[in-house]
């Protein structure tokens, strides 16, 4: 005889339903009023840089006003724990691993997203899948050819493939341009989307020039055909490129960070200052005068800005390993901390800073502080070092090695104390990659209460930055996954690259030549093809979707 659940308990479940109902019913108000002046759904690279915990979101309602990357988040975790509450266990929406190739992959000539670096994905709506109007672009490290190799190139249709929404053979490429204005020009860095999806904000690279851009795009008719065949941005169509030269060295690391509200932007390149634009997606945009540009070590290397809105202060990192933090208003900087440790081999930091805006806190990761390669969480509000948490050998021992950020559980975002952050780093006394988990106490990083496990036997292999997703149709209740690339050697030995799926209970990998590009994910969608990953493989040079729930 089958036992009956307790009454309370069943209550209990009610109640908290009914709780995630009246959440989702506000949530979807308040989206559907942005949604009104065409505000969609933008992924890109700052969505992975800046967080919020879901208790921020009744303790101070008005940051959604603030931050729509703060809505944003909201938006999907509520709803997903919406499909939790309400949604009878699922499997995996791609199908077992025995499924047929259901994914694409498109050649995209000579070019590939930088190491690091991310494509952008654009919807409406990450529960529906739209193919007219969903779209992901790619900024490509190669300069452009008109009417031959693009280096901006997007793709809609993006839910095709066998069994796929959109149809059965490959994505629709939606433009192809040429965006190279100075001899050599290429894109280094990630774009950035306006909320609308109808501008991209990106820098254009060369040996002597960074150049700040935003574009207004065009489909159809004289937009280019292929990525290898592309048009120039006004010139047979109706795109408008704005160009901005802002200083006459290049930019290596450091993708511009949009300030919606404000409609500002801020990026560095690589003489050691941050810039500021005016006017960007809702303006003429313009480079901003006095205090700026705002020097923060010259001739250095630095990151990308990433924007706290709580405490008004941008964070960026150099190649000396310090992390500064810099108020947006009035150009001041506040403070330095050594992540790494000047002078010594390869102390930088390369990847931006991870802000957690709710709990005021930054975490910034270097390969060498003098002792080993560390993961160093600060307070947003001082710049005062909470916790450093060592990550293996990293660069200490001779070899430079360039490490990324990591990425937070699902759990962290209910509540730090019982969540976890995971990050890349080495051997304890070698090169070759391992997976570092670490808990919190309260809100800071805890040092001791860490799991490490290798990722592969190589010494050769890096590891691109880790990317998490929790899609609720996966699985019974949900499932969390980590995915992130590696370059070389995933099935032994001189073999190659290759894209990581990890959860709980699984680890998923499928083979990429040279490894991949920093990964966007996309909607919880359970379509078919709907709920993917993006990125491009560094060795083969193609755009590549696959399916969250088996890599296929």
């Amino acid at each position: 005889m089958k036992k009956l659940r307790c009454p309370w308990t069943l209550l209990a479940n009610v109640s908290r339903a009914l709780g995630l109902l009246v959440l989702v019913s506000a949530l979807s108000a308040q989206v559907a009023e942005h949604q009104q002046r065409r505000t969609g759904i933008p992924q890109d690279w700052t969505h992975h840089h800046v967080f919020f915990n879901r208790g921020v979101f009744s303790e101070q309602p008005e940051l959604a006003g603030r931050e729509p990357r703060a809505w944003l988040q909201f938006a999907r975790e509520m709803r997903a724990a919406a499909a939790v509450a309400f949604s009878a266990p699922k499997g995996s929406v791609g199908g077992s691993t025995n499924d047929p190739q259901r994914d694409w992959s498109v050649p995209l000539g000579t070019g590939h997203i930088a190491f690091g670096m991310s494509p952008a994905k654009f919807g409406f709506d990450d529960t529906v899948a739209d193919c007219m109007n969903d779209y992901a672009v790619y900024g490509l490290s190669v300069a452009g050819v008109s009417g031959g190799q693009a280096n901006l190139v997007a793709f809609n249709n993006l839910y095709s493939g066998t069994g796929g929404k959109c149809g059965s053979g490959d994505p629709t490429v939606l433009f192809s341009y040429d965006i190279t204005t100075v001899t050599g020009g290429r894109i280094l860095t990630a774009p950035v989307l306006s909320l609308d999806g109808s501008k991209i904000a990106f820098v254009e690279s060369a040996g002597t020039s960074s150049r700040f851009h935003v574009l207004t795009w065009a489909s159809g008719p004289g937009n280019g055909t292929s990525p290898t065949i592309s048009a120039v941005p006004g010139m047979g169509n109706s795109a408008v490129l704005v160009t901005i030269p802002y200083s006459t060295v290049t930019d290596t690391r450091s993708s511009p960070w949009v300030d919606y509200i404000s409609d500002v932007a801020y990026v560095a390149a690589d003489d050691g200052k941050l810039y500021k634009f005016t006017g960007v997606f809702k303006g003429s945009p313009a480079l901003a005068g006095a205090p700026w540009p705002v020097t923060l070590n010259a001739n250095r290397r630095l990151t990308a800005p990433v924007l706290d809105q709580f405490t008004g202060n941008l964070f960026v990192g150099d190649s000396d390993g310090f992390l500064f933090s810099v108020k947006a208003q009035t150009g001041t900087v506040n403070k330095r901390i050594a992540v790494g440790r000047s002078l010594v081999r390869n102390p930088a930091i390369i990847d931006a800073p991870i802000v957690d805006a709710s709990d005021g806190t930054v975490f910034a990761v270097s390969s060498n502080d003098g002792t080993s390669a560390v993961l160093v969480q600060a307070d947003t509000a001082t710049l005062t070092e909470r916790a450093r948490a060592r990550i293996g050998q990293g660069s200490a021992g001779g070899t430079n090695v360039n490490l990324f950020d990591g990425a937070f559980d699902n759990n962290y975002f209910t509540n730090p104390a019982s969540g976890s952050i995971s990050v890349c780093g080495t051997g304890a006394a070698d090169n070759t990659p391992w997976q570092y988990t670490f808990g919190f106490t309260g809100k800071t990083l805890n040092p001791g209460s860490v799991k490490s496990a290798q990722i592969l036997n190589s010494t050769s292999s890096r590891c691109s930055p880790i990317s998490e997703f929790f899609n609720p149709n996966i699985g019974t209740g949900g499932t969390d996954f980590f995915f992130w690339g590696m370059t070389a050697d995933c099935s032994g030995a001189g073999t190659s690259g290759c894209v990581i799926s990890r959860t709980a209970s699984t680890t998923l990998m499928m083979n990429r030549a040279g490894g991949t590009s920093a990964i966007i994910e996309d909607g919880i969608n359970p379509d078919p093809q709907a709920s993917s990953i993006y990125f491009t493989d560094l060795g083969a040079n193609n755009a590549v979707k696959l399916t969250q729930a088996t890599l296929q």
